[in-house]
């Protein structure tokens, strides 16, 4: 199997499990919250840059209605860099606030792409898939 089929594949199943685990929208406690995922497919923009629709990863919105009340993106170890921040954590940012999960050992590496494109974050968090353990999450 080609390595960016394996590398979509572990991306996707990322998506899926921190949308399930951190933000289990709606629930007993924020029964006015929902999480949405646009990853393998599209369900749900945050907004429009140069006339092209935003998809981050998770979208956590209020209801009734679709507030906005953040927004996720999950980085793989190559998509960690200047491009993936220009032309899309910029914007993401300016539509909400936004949270970025990247794989472990590439926090200042984000850190440093944020500060040279300008872009503010809610938070940054590492993500590391263990075969034995799972997915682990951290705050960086």
């Amino acid at each position: 199997m080609p390595v960016k089929y394996l590398r979509d594949q572990r991306h996707t199943g990322t998506v899926a499990e921190i949308a399930e685990t951190r933000f289990p929208y709606p629930s007993d406690a924020h029964p006015e919250l929902e999480t949405l995922t646009n990853n393998p497919e599209p369900s749900i923009s945050v907004g429009e840059w140069e006339g092209e629709p935003l998809y981050p990863d998770i979208v956590v919105v209020r209801r009734p209605g679709q507030w906005l009340q953040f927004m996720a993106q999950i980085e793989t170890a190559d998509s960690v860099c200047d491009e993936k921040a220009e032309k899309f954590w910029l914007p993401y940012s300016e539509m909400g606030d936004l949270l970025l999960y990247v794989p472990s050992g590439q926090v200042q590496e984000a850190k440093r792409l944020c500060r040279k494109h300008n872009i503010n974050y809610k938070g940054i968090r590492t993500w590391r898939y263990r075969p034995v353990w799972g997915l682990t999450i951290t705050e960086a």
